[in-house]
């Protein structure tokens, strides 16, 4: 099955661990589990969902993860729930929002990926089973070719290392990845759910140059639309007011002013030294937006003729918090790459409309990046744009 963290007291990046319950669950996992909480490793586990809660909620679980482990056992491929566990990961793996680790306990990494002996055997079996499914079957075809190439941690049967020796080396392992990605013991980490009633963000992505003051100043966080002369001006949050993971470090960010037209204000701005791990998050409140009016937030970014490490994919999300609790979420995906050498460009966020006055919401937008193995540099963050649309 599956696994992620509901302790409060564990902070970072969620661990989910999807692994076949009847092969590991007494052994294996029974002594990961609390090694990795000892670390402070905020990890989940099936057992971890609320009694009486559908299985189908694990999969919402992969969503709200940052990292997954996935125990490739004997019988994990006659379990239908696994591998739909594993199409998921594959899923936001491809997407850049899940950093997989496979882990192999007591099976050669080639037997799951050309699905030999028993367990390609017992794969067979199950997807003969489901023949009125064929989308789902494929899927888990795919996810059970593709995660194998991923680097992970073999652990053969006849290998002289203890189940302890082997648990030590992923808990060492693991914290060495949360100390890329920088966020251990962060509460910022936000709930990754979908929600239904946004806007769909559509693509777009629009070079602009701009000139003068029309920009208006944010003031901690809060960046707003006003009425001026019976039109509605936008307005940013700049960079120093958003949280961008690292930024005081001067050997991964490097702050500066510019001046784009003559006698207008200077903009501070954010140029990215030498990063692996990406996270830029800000937020709002619609109070004084205009009630009923779409809005869209735009990051405005640029990428330096030298810029490297893009080759993955961005992912931008756009959260609304509403009045009563509930929120409502949008995520879409950017290659920034495309703009290497160009002005600076709109990235979107999202979109959304503005509730009534009298029940204000919170809006938050992220563009993040989990990659521990691609040096980044070269993006110049100016900051996040708010702006009324006709979309």
């Amino acid at each position: 099955m599956a696994a992620s963290s509901s302790v409060a007291t564990l902070t970072g990046p969620q661990v989910f661990i999807s692994f076949r319950g009847e092969d590991v669950r007494k052994n294996f996992i029974s002594f990961l589990d609390p090694a990795l909480r000892r670390a402070n490793i905020n990890v989940f586990i099936d057992e971890n969902e609320f009694l009486g809660a559908e299985l189908a909620n694990l999969l919402t679980r992969i969503e709200e993860s940052e990292i997954a482990l996935v125990i490739f056992s004997e019988n994990y491929a006659d379990s239908d729930w696994c591998l739909d566990e594993l199409a998921k990961m594959k899923e936001r793996k491809d997407q850049g929002r899940l950093i997989v680790i496979p882990i192999f306990y007591n099976l050669d990494p080639s037997v799951v990926k050309e699905l030999r002996g028993n367990f390609g055997d017992k794969f067979r079996d199950l997807k003969r089973r489901h023949l009125h499914q064929l989308e789902r079957t494929q899927k888990w075809e795919e996810a059970l070719v593709s995660i194998p190439d991923i680097k992970g941690m073999p652990r053969a049967e006849q290998s002289d290392r203890t189940d302890n020796d082997f648990i030590n080396s992923m808990v060492v392992g693991i914290q060495r990845l949360l100390d890329h990605m920088a966020v251990r013991g962060n509460p910022a980490r936000e709930t990754n759910r979908q929600g239904g009633s946004m806007v769909p963000a559509r693509k777009l992505v629009r070079e602009v140059n701009r000139q003068g003051g029309s920009m208006v100043p944010a003031k901690k966080l809060e960046s707003k639309l006003i009425r001026q002369g019976g039109s509605m001006a936008p307005s940013m949050v700049p960079a120093r007011e958003l949280k961008i993971f690292h930024s005081e470090d001067s050997k991964k960010w490097a702050w500066s002013f510019i001046n784009e037209a003559p006698n207008s204000a200077p903009h501070e701005i954010a140029t990215m030294i030498k990063i692996y791990w990406l996270k830029i998050i800000g937020t709002i409140e619609t109070s004084d937006l205009i009630p009923g009016t779409k809005y869209e937030a735009v990051f405005l970014v640029k990428l330096e003729d030298g810029a490297i490490g893009w080759e993955q994919p961005v992912t931008l999300k756009l959260k609304v918090e509403q009045h009563d609790g509930s929120d409502n979420r949008v995520d879409r995906i950017e290659n920034l790459k495309d703009y290497i050498g160009h002005d600076w460009v709109d990235i979107l966020a999202g979109v959304f409309v503005v509730p009534p006055r009298n029940k204000p919401a919170k809006i938050t937008f992220t563009m993040y990046q989990y990659m521990t193995d691609d040096r980044k540099k070269g993006l110049v963050v100016k900051g996040v744009a708010i702006r009324p649309t006709n979309l």
